[in-house]
Protein backbone atom coordinates (compact mmCIF):
# COMPACT_ATOMS: atom_id res chain seq x y z
CA UNK A 1 0.00 0.00 0.00
CA UNK A 2 1.84 3.41 -1.04
CA UNK A 3 0.29 7.10 -0.96
CA UNK A 4 2.23 9.06 -2.97
CA UNK A 5 2.44 12.87 -2.71
CA UNK A 6 0.26 14.73 -4.85
CA UNK A 7 -0.26 17.91 -6.38
CA UNK A 8 -1.74 20.42 -4.56
CA UNK A 9 -4.29 23.58 -4.40
CA UNK A 10 -6.10 25.85 -2.32
CA UNK A 11 -8.93 24.21 -3.72
CA UNK A 12 -9.98 20.91 -5.60
CA UNK A 13 -13.77 20.51 -7.18
CA UNK A 14 -14.57 22.93 -4.01
CA UNK A 15 -13.23 20.60 -1.33
CA UNK A 16 -10.78 22.63 1.14
CA UNK A 17 -7.13 21.17 0.64
CA UNK A 18 -6.75 20.10 3.91
CA UNK A 19 -9.99 17.72 3.43
CA UNK A 20 -8.88 17.09 -0.17
CA UNK A 21 -5.37 15.70 1.07
CA UNK A 22 -6.67 13.56 3.51
CA UNK A 23 -9.52 12.16 1.60
CA UNK A 24 -7.64 11.00 -1.39
CA UNK A 25 -3.73 10.63 0.49
CA UNK A 26 -4.03 8.39 2.92
CA UNK A 27 -7.01 6.01 1.35
CA UNK A 28 -6.17 3.97 4.44
CA UNK A 29 -9.98 2.18 4.62
CA UNK A 30 -10.16 1.76 0.72
CA UNK A 31 -8.67 -1.52 0.86
CA UNK A 32 -8.87 -1.95 4.77
CA UNK A 33 -12.66 -2.16 6.01
CA UNK A 34 -15.09 -5.00 6.20
CA UNK A 35 -17.58 -5.89 4.41
CA UNK A 36 -19.00 -5.14 0.82
CA UNK A 37 -20.53 -1.46 1.57
CA UNK A 38 -17.06 0.25 3.85
CA UNK A 39 -17.48 3.62 5.31
CA UNK A 40 -15.28 5.70 3.77
CA UNK A 41 -12.09 6.85 4.86
CA UNK A 42 -13.75 10.14 4.13
CA UNK A 43 -17.02 10.35 5.73
CA UNK A 44 -15.67 9.03 9.13
CA UNK A 45 -13.21 12.23 9.19
CA UNK A 46 -15.55 14.67 8.31
CA UNK A 47 -17.77 12.85 11.40
CA UNK A 48 -14.78 13.42 13.39
CA UNK A 49 -14.42 17.17 12.25
CA UNK A 50 -18.19 17.87 12.72
CA UNK A 51 -18.34 16.32 16.03
CA UNK A 52 -14.85 19.04 17.08
CA UNK A 53 -16.73 21.68 15.66
CA UNK A 54 -19.82 21.21 17.02
CA UNK A 55 -18.56 20.86 20.77
CA UNK A 56 -16.41 23.62 20.17
CA UNK A 57 -19.31 26.21 19.07
CA UNK A 58 -21.23 24.38 21.84
CA UNK A 59 -18.75 25.70 24.43
CA UNK A 60 -18.99 29.11 22.85
CA UNK A 61 -22.51 29.57 22.33
CA UNK A 62 -24.37 27.51 24.02
CA UNK A 63 -21.66 27.04 27.92
CA UNK A 64 -24.08 25.60 29.98
CA UNK A 65 -25.75 23.12 27.20
CA UNK A 66 -25.50 20.15 29.62
CA UNK A 67 -25.60 17.53 26.65
CA UNK A 68 -22.20 18.50 25.50
CA UNK A 69 -20.38 15.25 26.63
CA UNK A 70 -22.54 13.45 24.13
CA UNK A 71 -21.06 15.74 21.33
CA UNK A 72 -17.49 15.58 22.82
CA UNK A 73 -17.43 11.82 22.22
CA UNK A 74 -18.21 11.41 18.83
CA UNK A 75 -14.47 12.41 17.36
CA UNK A 76 -12.81 9.70 19.73
CA UNK A 77 -15.66 7.61 18.85
CA UNK A 78 -15.52 7.96 14.93
CA UNK A 79 -11.80 6.74 15.06
CA UNK A 80 -13.09 3.30 17.40
CA UNK A 81 -15.38 2.99 14.40
CA UNK A 82 -12.54 3.26 12.61
CA UNK A 83 -10.14 1.33 13.82
CA UNK A 84 -12.89 -1.66 14.22
CA UNK A 85 -13.31 -1.87 10.21
CA UNK A 86 -9.69 -1.40 9.35
CA UNK A 87 -8.71 -5.13 8.55
CA UNK A 88 -4.38 -4.26 7.28
CA UNK A 89 -3.69 -3.71 11.57
CA UNK A 90 -2.96 -7.31 13.44
CA UNK A 91 -5.56 -8.34 16.42
CA UNK A 92 -2.88 -6.57 18.78
CA UNK A 93 -2.16 -3.85 16.98
CA UNK A 94 -6.10 -3.09 16.16
CA UNK A 95 -6.84 -4.08 20.08
CA UNK A 96 -4.54 -1.07 20.81
CA UNK A 97 -5.48 1.86 18.96
CA UNK A 98 -9.56 0.27 20.04
CA UNK A 99 -8.67 0.78 23.62
CA UNK A 100 -6.82 4.22 23.05
CA UNK A 101 -9.44 5.76 21.07
CA UNK A 102 -12.57 4.43 23.07
CA UNK A 103 -10.99 5.11 26.52
CA UNK A 104 -10.37 8.75 25.07
CA UNK A 105 -14.15 8.99 24.34
CA UNK A 106 -14.69 7.93 27.94
CA UNK A 107 -12.14 10.92 29.56
CA UNK A 108 -14.03 13.49 27.27
CA UNK A 109 -17.16 12.18 28.48
CA UNK A 110 -16.14 12.25 31.88
CA UNK A 111 -13.53 15.55 32.15
CA UNK A 112 -16.68 17.31 30.26
CA UNK A 113 -19.71 16.21 33.21
CA UNK A 114 -17.15 17.30 35.72
CA UNK A 115 -13.50 18.77 35.27
CA UNK A 116 -13.18 19.27 38.86
CA UNK A 117 -15.05 16.18 40.68
CA UNK A 118 -14.29 13.55 37.80
CA UNK A 119 -10.76 14.59 37.20
CA UNK A 120 -9.39 11.61 38.55
CA UNK A 121 -11.46 9.04 37.02
CA UNK A 122 -10.82 11.49 33.51
CA UNK A 123 -7.41 11.20 34.18
CA UNK A 124 -7.52 7.69 34.77
CA UNK A 125 -9.06 7.16 31.35
CA UNK A 126 -6.95 8.78 29.51
CA UNK A 127 -3.85 7.25 31.31
CA UNK A 128 -5.34 3.70 30.12
CA UNK A 129 -6.24 5.24 26.72
CA UNK A 130 -2.17 6.04 26.39
CA UNK A 131 -1.48 2.46 27.37
CA UNK A 132 -3.43 1.27 24.51
CA UNK A 133 -1.75 3.84 22.06
CA UNK A 134 1.77 2.81 23.72
CA UNK A 135 1.15 -0.67 22.89
CA UNK A 136 0.50 -0.66 19.21
CA UNK A 137 3.75 2.03 18.77
CA UNK A 138 5.45 -0.17 20.89
CA UNK A 139 4.59 -3.14 18.35
CA UNK A 140 5.29 -1.03 15.34
CA UNK A 141 8.92 0.63 16.90
CA UNK A 142 11.50 0.91 14.85
CA UNK A 143 14.85 1.69 16.51
CA UNK A 144 17.16 3.21 14.29
CA UNK A 145 13.85 5.17 12.55
CA UNK A 146 14.93 8.35 11.09
CA UNK A 147 12.89 10.77 13.11
CA UNK A 148 14.86 9.36 16.56
CA UNK A 149 15.82 13.16 17.02
CA UNK A 150 12.31 14.30 18.04
CA UNK A 151 12.82 12.67 21.18
CA UNK A 152 15.50 15.02 22.31
CA UNK A 153 12.90 17.81 22.54
CA UNK A 154 10.16 15.43 23.80
CA UNK A 155 12.43 14.39 26.66
CA UNK A 156 13.43 18.17 27.43
CA UNK A 157 9.42 19.00 27.54
CA UNK A 158 8.39 16.37 30.03
CA UNK A 159 11.47 16.86 32.26
CA UNK A 160 10.81 20.87 32.69
CA UNK A 161 6.84 19.97 33.05
CA UNK A 162 7.52 17.42 36.02
CA UNK A 163 9.90 20.12 37.75
CA UNK A 164 7.18 23.44 37.15
CA UNK A 165 4.51 20.80 38.57
CA UNK A 166 5.75 18.11 40.67
CA UNK A 167 5.56 20.70 43.85
CA UNK A 168 1.96 21.33 43.07
CA UNK A 169 0.36 18.28 42.74
CA UNK A 170 -0.51 17.23 46.35
CA UNK A 171 -2.64 14.15 47.06
CA UNK A 172 -2.28 13.95 43.41
CA UNK A 173 1.66 13.21 42.82
CA UNK A 174 1.53 9.80 42.31
CA UNK A 175 -1.43 9.75 39.63
CA UNK A 176 -0.18 12.78 37.89
CA UNK A 177 3.41 11.53 37.50
CA UNK A 178 2.50 8.10 36.33
CA UNK A 179 0.25 10.02 33.50
CA UNK A 180 3.32 12.01 32.57
CA UNK A 181 5.60 8.90 32.64
CA UNK A 182 3.63 6.98 30.12
CA UNK A 183 2.17 9.72 27.83
CA UNK A 184 6.00 10.57 27.79
CA UNK A 185 6.78 6.69 26.77
CA UNK A 186 3.67 6.48 24.78
CA UNK A 187 4.92 10.28 22.23
CA UNK A 188 8.37 8.66 22.42
CA UNK A 189 7.14 5.07 20.58
CA UNK A 190 5.23 7.36 18.46
CA UNK A 191 8.71 8.52 17.23
CA UNK A 192 10.71 5.53 16.79
CA UNK A 193 7.27 3.63 15.14
CA UNK A 194 7.20 3.36 11.89
CA UNK A 195 3.85 4.66 11.12
CA UNK A 196 3.62 7.61 9.06
CA UNK A 197 4.78 11.40 10.60
CA UNK A 198 1.57 12.52 11.10
CA UNK A 199 0.82 10.18 14.04
CA UNK A 200 4.27 10.90 15.73
CA UNK A 201 3.38 14.66 14.96
CA UNK A 202 -0.17 13.80 16.85
CA UNK A 203 1.23 12.29 19.48
CA UNK A 204 3.91 15.50 20.54
CA UNK A 205 0.44 18.22 19.94
CA UNK A 206 -1.76 15.54 22.41
CA UNK A 207 1.03 15.64 25.12
CA UNK A 208 1.01 19.64 24.47
CA UNK A 209 -2.51 19.51 24.75
CA UNK A 210 -2.48 17.25 28.23
CA UNK A 211 0.66 20.41 29.11
CA UNK A 212 -2.30 22.86 28.83
CA UNK A 213 -4.82 21.40 30.56
CA UNK A 214 -2.09 20.68 33.60
CA UNK A 215 -0.87 23.99 33.26
CA UNK A 216 -4.10 25.41 34.06
CA UNK A 217 -5.13 23.04 36.95
CA UNK A 218 -1.85 23.35 38.72
CA UNK A 219 0.43 26.23 37.83
CA UNK A 220 -1.84 29.35 36.37
CA UNK A 221 -5.72 28.16 36.85
CA UNK A 222 -7.85 28.90 34.39
CA UNK A 223 -4.95 29.51 32.21
CA UNK A 224 -4.76 28.78 28.77
CA UNK A 225 -8.36 28.60 28.99
CA UNK A 226 -9.71 25.60 27.42
CA UNK A 227 -11.00 27.48 24.04
CA UNK A 228 -7.17 26.94 23.13
CA UNK A 229 -6.53 23.27 24.57
CA UNK A 230 -9.36 21.79 23.27
CA UNK A 231 -8.72 22.75 19.65
CA UNK A 232 -5.10 21.11 20.56
CA UNK A 233 -6.51 18.08 21.64
CA UNK A 234 -9.17 17.21 18.72
CA UNK A 235 -6.24 18.69 15.92
CA UNK A 236 -3.41 15.70 18.34
CA UNK A 237 -6.09 13.22 18.26
CA UNK A 238 -6.95 13.61 14.92
CA UNK A 239 -3.32 13.22 13.25
CA UNK A 240 -2.56 10.83 15.89
CA UNK A 241 -5.89 8.52 14.96
CA UNK A 242 -6.01 8.79 11.29
CA UNK A 243 -2.15 8.68 11.03
CA UNK A 244 -2.03 5.49 12.52
CA UNK A 245 -5.10 4.36 10.32
CA UNK A 246 -3.89 5.48 7.02
CA UNK A 247 -0.10 4.04 7.65
CA UNK A 248 1.15 1.16 5.36
CA UNK A 249 0.63 -2.24 7.36
CA UNK A 250 3.70 -3.42 9.28
CA UNK A 251 5.87 -5.42 7.40
CA UNK A 252 6.00 -9.25 7.34
CA UNK A 253 1.58 -8.67 7.52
Amino acid sequence: MDYPDRPVSIKKDGVPIIIYLQFHSTGFMNKGMKGNNPIPSGLLMLVFLAGAGLFLALKILMPQFQGSFAVKAVPALSLTLAAYMTTHLNFSERLGVLVGTFFCAVGDVLLDIDRVRLFVPGLAAFLVAHIGFLTFFGLRRVPANPRRIWIIPVLLFSLIMAVIMLPRLGSLLIPVLAYLVVITLMTALAIFSDVRAMAALGAVIFMLSDAMIAWAKFVSPGQPSTSLSLPVYFAGLFLLGFGILGSQPKRGQ
